[in-house]
C-alpha cells in the first residue's frame, strides 16, 4: 500500500443483490456517486442493505456479473480487481474484529503488515493513526484490557493505515458513551477530505455534523441521494410585508412567484392578515423553497411591496429521514405514501 494515497472516487450503478436461498434481494438498482474527499452518510433502517453495499464496496462481497452493474473505486472495478480495491479501502464493520491477546502497538504493527506497508514504512504509518485516534496512552495496553470505546478506537486506526483512499466505517459509534462518541466525531473530522469517507450511523446528528452528502436506503432501495444541506432544507417558506392594503396583493406575488416555478403541486398558502402586515406561510417540498425564496422576492419588489421578513424553515435530519422512508414522525410507517416519495 502506498501511504498517503490520493481520495478515492466511488461509483455504483445499476446494483441488484441477492443473498443465496433468499426470495427478495438485499439491493435493488442500487446507484449513487461520491467524489474524491468527500464524506458520505449512508442511512437506512435496519435491513435496509447497508451493511450489504458496504461489504460489496470493500470487496468482500461478489458484485453480481449483469449487464449495466457497476461499482469502481478509483479506476479499480470492484467485480474483476476485488483483492486490489481491498487494498486501497479501509473497512470498520461493525464488529470489529481484533487480536484480544495483542497489545494495540502488536496489533497495528501486525494489521500493517497485511495490508502490505513497507517495513521501513510501518513505524510511522501507525504513528500516524495512533495519534489521530487518540490512542497515544494505550500502545502498550492489550486490546482485552481495553474499554469499548478504546477498542473502537483500535479499529478505526486499523482502518485508517496507510492513509486508504477510501475509508468505509459501518456504525463506529455504535454502543459509545457521549464522551466517546465525541472523540470518534472530532477524530473523523480531523480526516478534512483527505481520504474519502463512507460512514453508517443511527445517529443521525453524527451524519448532520461530519457529512458533505447523504444517501438514504429503503428496502434495498436508494431513497434520498442529496447534499446535507439538501436534505436539511425546511418544508416552509415563512413571508412578511408591511403593508396595510390587505392579503390581496402578497397572495397575487406568491401566486405568480409559485406560477414562475412550474411546479405542478398545487399552492398550499396561508395568509394571516395583522395590523399593518401580513403573514404567509408556504408548505413545499425543501428543494423548492429558495427558489420560491428567490421569485416572491421579486414578484414583491415588482408590486411595491415592502417585505420585511423571507425565512426559509429548517428541519431536522430525522424529518426527511422519516419522510423518505415512509414513516410518520411518531415512528408508524405511513401506508400511503409510496416507498422513495420525497
Amino acid at each position: 500500500m502506498t501511504i498517503g494515497s490520493s481520495p478515492a472516487s466511488l461509483e455504483v450503478s445499476g446494483l441488484t443483490f441477492r443473498y443465496p436461498g433468499s426470495q427478495d434481494p438485499a439491493l435493488r438498482e442500487v446507484g449513487f456517486r461520491v467524489n474524491p474527499g468527500e464524506r458520505l452518510g449512508l442511512l437506512g433502517p435496519n435491513g435496509a442493505g447497508k451493511s450489504t453495499l458496504m461489504r460489496i464496496l470493500c470487496g468482500y462481497l461478489p458484485v453480481p456479473r449483469r449487464r449495466g452493474t457497476v461499482v469502481r473505486v478509483g479506476d479499480l472495478d470492484v467485480a474483476t480487481d476485488s483483492l486490489a480495491v481491498r487494498e486501497i479501502v479501509g473497512y470498520l464493520p461493525e464488529q470489529v474484529p481484533l487480536y484480544q491477546e495483542l497489545r494495540v502497538r502488536e496489533h497495528l504493527e501486525f494489521r500493517a503488515s497485511v495490508k502490505g506497508i513497507r517495513r521501513r514504512a510501518r513505524r510511522d504509518a501507525v504513528e500516524q493513526v495512533v495519534a489521530l485516534s487518540g490512542l497515544e496512552g494505550m500502545l502498550e495496553t492489550p486490546i482485552g484490557r481495553l474499554s469499548r470505546g478504546y477498542r473502537q478506537r483500535v479499529g478505526i486506526a486499523d482502518a485508517l493505515l496507510g492513509a486508504p483512499p477510501l475509508v468505509v466505517l459501518d456504525e463506529p459509534t455504535v454502543g459509545l458513551d457521549p464522551n466517546q462518541v465525541q472523540g470518534i466525531r472530532t477524530m473523523l473530522k480531523n480526516l478534512g477530505g483527505a481520504q474519502t469517507l463512507i460512514f453508517s450511523s443511527h445517529i443521525l446528528a453524527e451524519v448532520e455534523a461530519l457529512c458533505d452528502r447523504i444517501v438514504i436506503l429503503s428496502r434495498g432501495e436508494v431513497v434520498a441521494d442529496e447534499s446535507v444541506r439538501e436534505a436539511l432544507s425546511g418544508n416552509t417558506l415563512v413571508i412578511e410585508w408591511a403593508t396595510e392594503g390587505g392579503a390581496s396583493g402578497p397572495r397575487a406575488c406568491v401566486e405568480s412567484a409559485w406560477a414562475q416555478l412550474g411546479v405542478a403541486d398545487p399552492l398550499r398558502l396561508e395568509l394571516e392578515p395583522r395590523e399593518g402586515m401580513v403573514r404567509a406561510t408556504v408548505i413545499a417540498d425543501g428543494p423548492i423553497i429558495d427558489a420560491l425564496a428567490a421569485a416572491v422576492g421579486k414578484a414583491s419588489l415588482a408590486a411595491g411591496l415592502a417585505v420585511t421578513r423571507l425565512e426559509p424553515g429548517r428541519r431536522r435530519l430525522e424529518q426527511r429521514f422519516a419522510r423518505v422512508t415512509g414513516f410518520r414522525e411518531d415512528g408508524l410507517r405511513d401506508s400511503g405514501l409510496r416507498e422513495g416519495g420525497a
